[in-house]
Formats: C-alpha cells, sequence, structure tokens
C-alpha cells in the first residue's frame, strides 16, 4: 500500500486537503492511505527520516512558517528517494522556481487560490502515483501486482516473505512484512516476477530473502516474520 504524506501549516489548508486525499481515495479504489497529516514539517521528517524508501506521495506547503519551508524538506526527503512523488502547494508562484533549482523533480506544483484546482490536482496527483508505481515505476524495484477482490493493489517484492495456496479455489495466502492478505492468483505466475521467489512445495512460493534458517531433516523454513513455510523433498532443493 502506498503512503501519502501531508504537511501543512494552516489547519483548515491541511483538514481540506486530507479529506480530498482520502475521498479521492475512497472514490477511485486507489491502494493508499493517508499515512501522516501534520503543520509540523520536523514532525514529518522525524516520522520518515529512517526509512530507506518511501513508497508514496507527499503534499508539501512551501510556506511552513517555521525553520524549515517546503522546499527544504523535499530536498531532504528527495535526496532519500529518487523515486517518491512531490506535490507543493503555495500562494506564492514566485517560489516555484526554487524547485527547480535544488531539482526536485515534483509531480506537480499547485496554486491554493482556487478550491477546485486543488481538489482535482490532488487526484491527478493519486492517480498518477499509484500508476506510476504499479507498472513502469523504477527500475530498481521489483513489483507484485494482486487483486483483492474487485481492488488493485501492489507491494514491493522485498515485502513479500512468502505466498501459500488458500483452501479457497484460485486464491493464495500473501505474508508480507505489515501481515498477510487472501489474494486471487497462482503460485506459478508469480514464481516468474522475480528471481528472489523460490519454490519450495506445490503450496508454498517463498522470497529467499526472508529465510532465516532450514530445518533439512523436517524440511521447515522459518521465515522472518516468524512463520513456518514447508519443502517438499524435490522441490526444497532449488533453496541450496
Amino acid at each position: 500500500m502506498l503512503s501519502v504524506y501531508i504537511c501543512e501549516d494552516d489547519p483548515k489548508q491541511l483538514d481540506m486537503l486530507t479529506h480530498f486525499v482520502q475521498s479521492y481515495i475512497m472514490i477511485e479504489e486507489l491502494d493508499m492511505e493517508v499515512t501522516l497529516a501534520t503543520k509540523d514539517p520536523h514532525e514529518l521528517w522525524t516520522y520518515i527520516k529512517e526509512k530507506d524508501a518511501y513508497y508514496g506521495i507527499f503534499f508539501l506547503d512551501i510556506d511552513l512558517r517555521t525553520s524549515i519551508d517546503g522546499i527544504a524538506l523535499g530536498s531532504k526527503i528527495r535526496q532519500k528517494d529518487r523515486n517518491c512523488k512531490l506535490v507543493f502547494l503555495t500562494t506564492h508562484d514566485e517560489k516555484m522556481p526554487l524547485t527547480f533549482k535544488y531539482k526536485l523533480e515534483a509531480l506537480d506544483y499547485i496554486s491554493k487560490d482556487d478550491r477546485s484546482l486543488i481538489r482535482d490536482r490532488v487526484r491527478s496527483a493519486l492517480i498518477e502515483t499509484q500508476s506510476f508505481y504499479t507498472t513502469s515505476q523504477s527500475k530498481d524495484t521489483e513489483i507484485l501486482p494482486f487483486k483483492v477482490g474487485n481492488q488493485s493493489r501492489f507491494l514491493p517484492i522485498d515485502q513479500v516473505i512468502y505466498l501459500e495456496t488458500s483452501t479457497a479455489k484460485h486464491r493464495l495466502i500473501l505474508h508480507h512484512e505489515e501481515g498477510q492478505l487472501e489474494i486471487y492468483g497462482n503460485l506459478t505466475d508469480i514464481e516468474k516476477l522475480s528471481n528472489h521467489f523460490i519454490r519450495v512445495h506445490h503450496a508454498f512460493l517463498v522470497n529467499k530473502k526472508h529465510v532465516l534458517r532450514l530445518d533439512k531433516s523436517t524440511r521447515e523454513i522459518m521465515m522472518t516474520n516468524g512463520l513456518t513455510a514447508f519443502g517438499s523433498v524435490r522441490l526444497i532443493k532449488n533453496l541450496f
């Protein structure tokens, strides 16, 4: 799931932006959530600074009335993640060129003067961000696309721990870093998406990056989430 971060020091503007984002996530059935909406850029930076990548979009007010403005905050974010999307909002259009000076590669620049314009541009930014991550994304990040019910979703393959067949026909249990989901699909097709996926049993597909240890006598495979996958006599050799 993609993260949406909002930093706006005007409480009314912050509420409006958050409302627009949450509404369009629901209307467009986007695989996103508002992870943090705050007036304080320091709170946002403290929350995200330990992450290696952000997998999402930031809506940043350029004119933050603190020791760090939206341009400086965007620059710190961009230094850590070249792929996340940045959208800047301002009442001072003359500040827009600064985003080019600092090579921030913003997805959009939105003037706060027109509420309907903000609404439409927020919607477009969210849709474009999801499209980016689900299709081309970056050349460095492998993505697992899948469906939960009627909703199309995706997950970076690095976050996938293992998959196993479900008791329900044509469905799988996807175990990932945040929990598990029942998804549509089959292991044979998913195995082809990444060299990190290893078929160890007709009912189990593991991400070798998340394998902690293997008990060869029982063919039990301990994964990083504390759960156990199982290998067959024939396929367990794929892990060696």
